[in-house]
């Protein structure tokens, strides 16, 4: 496997960069100490502003998974424990639910950080070729392929279905937009059912399964 030298860690074998990421999230899940993961997401954070990746696309990584790990910090601060720290109405926030709440949100930054560290650093190209190495069967590593490629696709698609709408008053205030990007994610869903059963006769007709 052919990998180009690139300073940082761009430079860095892509086989190296995934076995240190699945180490990482290894320990992150078997040890589960708030310092290890407040060690392992600065140190993923490090590794990328030292690649001088760009702060919009570090951020992504952490702005992401928070609208899904907001809810379960909640849950866990006003379902478990037995310390009272705050009352919000009829719901009482409890130390011990909160401390656990975030201990756990803190390791989902910390596993989602050293992803965005090895997908930031390294072409995607040469994460599937790391994956074939490891000898991660041909068909995951195929789809993931298939993945990549298309969902730019799909994205160029809403966002070119989008631009038309705008362009004929289907934005116009927020009942209206939401109604439009409706029925646009719908077509798009639609779209990529459509073209993933052409492209999986496309495959069958070339010997593929």
């Amino acid at each position: 496997m052919a990998i180009s030298r690139r300073s940082g860690l761009h430079g860095m074998d892509a086989r190296l960069k995934l076995a240190l990421v699945i180490v990482a999230v290894l320990f992150n899940v078997v040890l589960p100490d708030y310092r290890l993961s407040l060690g392992l997401l600065l140190t993923a954070w490090i590794g990328m502003a030292a690649s001088r990746t760009p702060f919009r696309f570090m951020a992504w990584f952490v702005l992401a998974p928070v609208w899904a790990t907001l809810p379960v910090v909640f849950g866990l601060a006003v379902g478990l424990g037995q310390t009272p720290l705050i009352k919000i109405g009829h719901l009482t926030v409890y130390h011990e639910g909160l401390a656990q709440g975030g201990q756990a949100a803190l390791r989902v930054l910390a596993d989602t950080s050293w992803a965005g560290l090895l997908f930031l650093t390294t072409p995607f190209t040469e994460i599937l070729a790391a994956l074939r190495w490891f000898r991660v069967p041909d068909v995951v590593v195929d789809t993931l392929g298939f993945m990549y490629r298309y969902v730019f696709l799909l994205w160029e698609e809403f966002h070119a279905m989008r631009v038309s709408a705008s362009a004929r008053g289907g934005l116009l205030g927020w009942r209206r937009e939401w109604h439009t990007t409706g029925v646009i994610t719908a077509q798009v869903f639609l779209r990529a059912y459509d073209r993933a059963q052409r492209i999986q006769q496309a495959v069958q007709a070339r010997g593929g399964v």
